[in-house]
């Protein structure tokens, strides 16, 4: 009997461990399950096969017993997280699912209590975000920007005591930022940029937070003043931009900040006054936005001292009128926006020092006179319209044009010649500039051909040859003709015009020839009804104005043809002949 019992004992005992066996309780299966329900399958790309703690992405404790690191970004995980997956992962402190088409949560999630790191960004998981949230007290990082959250930030927040990163940004989280956020004393960077929050900042704000560095948030409706900030000395980045902040920007400008973005809020007063806030270190500064406020005063900013500025905004202002600011000695400089700012005078040749600045917009000012030779290797981006500008598109500044992603040289009395530029192009960044060529202009892009130097040697050589030819020719015509002058005085004074048909369709008075000569010596030329002159190299340069492209008559088949003027108002015609034809 004794026996029979413990034998039966025996059996149901094996038997329920052979059951429990079978039980789906490990995290590997938990793992799996989650990542085949999501829509990934075992396949070259993502192997099940071996220890969950050898998958990629995951990571185990020293003792490989327990998951503590599940990382499956990226991976194209679509829908509704399911429960009984990774909720189950008791020793989770890691999870990383950004960057997919996640939909919701599961609701075993917030039970995660080892939590540390929890990013969930990128994804479109929508709805609100509940008040378990607050069941993380371990957690340091919580990223759910870029998704579809809308509703209040849980006041439960106030229990993360150790949260050094929050980031909420690209939602639709609406009311006020809750008081709760200001137990967070621990928090290095917060983003709430591009939600629908409004109302006040909490009182207390700056005081709050002795560590953050960071502080984003921009694009709301929050309503505040530059007090708000007062206390956030260890703070190196401010992005209030697209707010309704008010008050001096001078109570801004304190401790480490490196990155000062106040933009279209409804700051006041007269920038000037930046300058006497002797506790503010300008060589901090790297990146400063002031744009679309109701800033006055001149633009006397101490930027002598920010040596390490890449970022200049401080457009559409109430600046006083005055002259542009001297900013030459901002080497640095990549990003300059000084567009309606009451600015008079002209635009400075030395901004051309500025190297690597590849964006400079100055339009919708009062600037006069002509535009400088820009000689930036690194300009991308040029606006200069809506201003007073007068004369030609200096040649070097054209030539980059084809290279630069935006331009616009519009509403000014800039002349240029259009060729090169299609009408769509001319009307919209040329619009109201004159579309000619005068002699001796230089706004166009000339063409540069290769190994142009020897063809042009060449080319004189042959015309220097075909020259002395026609010289000869025509001193016997001319000889000829001074037998006949004295028949020539007899006959009735008058003076007749003639014209010269095809590519030279301009008037002449007999003094029209075809030169085709670009030597630095003398060569003796033919005019007709003239002595022998002898014509140099810098003659012609100076009758085209350097071959110039307004000077250009006609393209044949064997060259150019410019339009000169000797001394002593004689017409002249060059023909150049190119290599090779």
């Amino acid at each position: 009997m004794a026996f029979g019992f413990f034998g039966s004992l025996l059996i149901l005992s094996l038997l329920f461990k052979h059951l429990t066996c079978q039980l789906p309780n490990t995290d590997e299966f938990y793992v799996s399950n989650f990542l085949k329900k999501m829509g990934l399958n075992s396949s070259m790309s993502y192997n099940f096969t071996g220890s969950v703690c050898s998958w990629k992405g995951m990571h185990c404790d020293t003792k490989k017993e327990n998951l503590i690191g599940l990382k499956a970004s990226s991976l194209g995980l679509s829908g509704i997280i399911p429960d009984t997956t990774i909720g189950k992962l008791a020793k989770l402190q890691s999870l990383d699912l950004s960057s997919n088409k996640i939909t919701a949560l599961p609701s075993d999630i917030w039970s995660l209590g080892s939590l540390k790191w929890l990013n969930l960004s990128s994804n479109q998981i929508s709805g609100s975000l509940p008040n378990n949230v607050g069941n993380f007290g371990l957690l340091e990082v919580i990223d759910l920007s870029g998704n579809n959250f809308s509703g209040e930030i849980p006041a439960t927040v106030t229990s993360l005591l150790s949260l050094q990163v929050l980031n909420l940004a690209g939602n639709g989280f609406e009311w006020s930022i809750p008081r709760g956020i200001l137990n967070c004393k621990a928090l290095v960077s917060v983003d709430l940029s591009s939600n629908r929050l409004n109302g006040s900042l909490p009182d207390g704000f700056g005081a709050a937070f002795p560590k953050l560095k960071t502080l984003n948030l921009a694009r709301n409706e929050i309503h505040g003043l530059d007090t708000d900030f007062a206390e956030l000395m260890s703070l190196t980045s401010l992005n209030i931009s697209r707010n309704l902040f008010k008050g001096s920007v001078m109570g801004v400008f304190q401790g480490q900040l490196k990155v000062i973005d106040l933009s279209m809020n409804q700051f006041q007063g007269h920038i000037s006054k930046v300058q006497f806030n002797s506790t503010y270190k300008w060589s901090h500064l790297v990146y400063l936005d002031l744009s679309e406020n109701q800033l006055g005063g001149e633009i006397s900013l101490n930027l002598s001292q920010a040596q390490n500025l890449r970022h200049l905004n401080l457009a559409y202002n109430r600046f006083a009128i005055h002259k542009f600011p001297r900013i030459e000695m901002l080497l640095g400089l990549e990003y300059l926006n000084l567009s309606k700012t009451n600015l008079i005078g002209h635009i400075p040749g030395e901004i051309s020092q500025l190297s690597i600045l590849h964006t400079l917009d100055v339009s919708s000012n009062r600037l006069s006179g002509q535009i400088p030779s820009l000689a930036n290797k690194s300009l991308k981006v040029l606006d200069v319209s809506h201003n007073n500008l007068s004369g030609e598109i200096p040649v070097s500044l054209l030539e980059k044009l084809p290279l630069m992603e935006r331009y616009n040289f519009s509403y000014n009395n800039l002349t240029l010649c259009a060729l090169g530029f299609s009408p769509e192009t001319f009307k919209t960044a040329f619009y109201g500039s004159s579309d000619s060529c005068p002699i001796a202009a230089n706004p166009v892009l000339i063409e540069r051909r290769g190994n142009g130097h020897k063809g042009l040697k060449l080319a004189l050589a042959l015309t220097l040859s075909t020259v002395c030819l026609l010289a000869g020719l025509l001193i016997l015509a001319f000889g000829c003709r001074r037998k006949s002058r004295k028949w020539v005085v007899k006959q009735p004074s008058y003076k007749e015009e003639q014209h010269i048909s095809g590519p030279f369709s301009f008037q002449t008075d007999s003094t029209t020839w075809v030169a085709d000569v670009k030597q630095a010596t003398s060569v003796p030329v033919v005019i007709f009804e003239k002595p022998l002159l002898n014509i140099t190299f810098a003659d012609l340069l100076s009758a085209t104005s350097n071959f110039d492209r307004g000077t250009l008559l006609a393209e044949g088949k064997f060259g150019p043809v410019y339009r000169g003027f000797l001394p002593g108002g004689i017409h002249v015609a060059v023909k150049v002949l190119v290599h090779g034809s």
